[in-house]
């Protein structure tokens, strides 16, 4: 019992041994001066950008979709050629559409006839004939429904005849074809009495016929309208002031799926980019940019002429986004220049210049937020709180807590504390 007591208190006395070796070694390494470099609070030209990609765009377009159902009569220009405002450019065949027009007019005419019969209710003459149309009618139905009366009794005997031996069977089936046709012309007759009743109680009230009629006139009026529109839009004009970029159509032929006129307006070139919330929120109109096309050396410059109002999502990589449309126009373009072109561009959202500037990483946070930077007294690490303002990717604008010309530790190391022993390693 008292051998294992003595290998108890052998183990902790080694313990305490080496956690006092481990502290003595901490202190001397605490102790030992940390190296460090010091660099000068100077001015600086500081610029804020954000980079974009997109795609060259002209001023403006117009595309012209052919419709494969009409032929191409006349063209007018040329690929590659310059149109203004209300050129025409080509005529499509309206012989279908004339045709329609003439058989469209003279349904209209005839329209308008029927709703003037049906207007004139003062018409004793047609109100006459449609009365005794009625009463003929009803005579030739009692007439048919006596005929088939009869007839049916006589078959009736008929069948009896047959079955006796006194009538063969061609006989009997003659007789079926006939009491069959007076069915039918028994049910003609009700058809033709129902009609008449019809026609006859359309002319005594003849306000919801003469409402769909005046209805059928205007369907009528609509569809000539129509068709002189497209007659007169198979002369097909260029809206804008542009250069004929793409030209499909070919004289004499019927134009097929997806042939199209397509005119730019190539007086200026804009990019057009996405930009994503975060950084959408800086942009202004007549922000500068500078541009790089891809698989060109030369940089052009442009500025911010037109963001959306409102924003849209879209998929980038894998991941819904929250972006903004921009678009940027070109200052310097030239002809090396195309639409449909990739490009980047860095826009410049602030700059400032000759300011007082430390490096990005100098500037700390403590616990609370506030932003400090490390400098040093008598090779003494001190805090000292500063504010700060424009941000690029290296600098960061100090305006107030530290002046040109004071020096602070550029580079944090980081086990560096407020009160430790330092070496400055240059930057002086």
């Amino acid at each position: 019992m008292k051998k294992k007591k003595k290998i108890i208190i052998a183990i902790i006395s080694i313990i305490i041994i080496f956690a006092i070796i481990g502290i003595r070694y901490a202190v001397s390494v605490k102790a030992k001066p940390v190296s460090v470099k010091v660099e000068t609070v100077t001015k600086k030209d500081l610029i804020n950008t954000i980079s974009v990609s997109g795609t060259i765009v002209a001023n403006d377009s117009q595309e012209i979709f052919l419709s494969p159902t009409q032929k191409v009569i006349n063209i007018f220009v040329e690929e590659n050629q310059r149109v203004k405002n209300g050129d025409r450019l080509l005529k499509l065949d309206t012989a279908e559409l004339e045709y329609s027009l003439q058989k469209g007019q003279i349904n209209l005419s005839m329209a308008k006839k029927d709703l003037e019969k049906l207007r004139d209710a003062e018409n004793d003459s047609t109100k006459t004939t449609l009365e005794n149309s009625v009463i003929q009618a009803e005579l030739n139905l009692e007439s048919a429904e006596v005929k088939y009366i009869e007839a049916k009794r006589k078959q009736e005997l008929n069948e009896k005849l047959y079955e006796e031996g006194y009538l063969s069977k061609d006989e009997l089936n003659s007789f079926e074809i006939t009491l069959k046709d007076l069915e039918n012309n028994m049910k003609n007759a009700e058809i033709v009495l129902q009609n008449a009743h019809v026609a006859l109680d359309n002319f005594l009230n003849p306000e919801d016929n003469i409402f769909r009629q005046s209805k059928q006139i205007e369907i009528a009026q609509t569809d000539i309208a129509n068709l002189n529109k497209n007659i007169t839009d198979s002369v097909l004009k260029s809206n804008i002031n542009g250069t004929i970029v793409r030209l499909d159509a070919k004289e004499g032929q019927y134009p097929v799926q997806g042939d199209m006129i397509v005119i730019q307006d190539l007086s200026c070139y804009k990019l057009k980019v996405s930009v994503s919330q975060y950084d959408a929120i800086g942009l202004e109109i007549d922000q500068e940019a500078t541009i790089k096309i891809k698989g060109l050396d030369k940089e052009y410059k442009g500025k911010v002429k037109k963001i959306a109002q409102t924003a849209i999502v879209e998929m980038s990589g894998g991941n819904l986004e929250t972006k903004v449309e921009v678009e940027i126009v070109i200052d310097n373009p030239d002809d090396k220049i195309k639409t449909g072109y990739e490009a980047d561009a860095d826009i410049t959202l602030d700059e400032r210049r000759n300011i007082a500037a430390v490096n990005f990483d100098a500037v700390q946070k403590d616990l609370d937020g506030k932003k400090f930077v490390f400098i040093v007294e008598d090779n003494i690490v001190k805090k000292k709180y500063v504010k700060t303002g424009l941000e690029s990717d290296f600098d960061i604008e100090v305006i107030s807590g530290l002046k040109e010309g004071e020096s602070y530790i550029a580079n944090i190391p980081t086990e560096l504390e407020e009160g430790d022993t330092i070496i400055v390693n240059g930057g002086m």
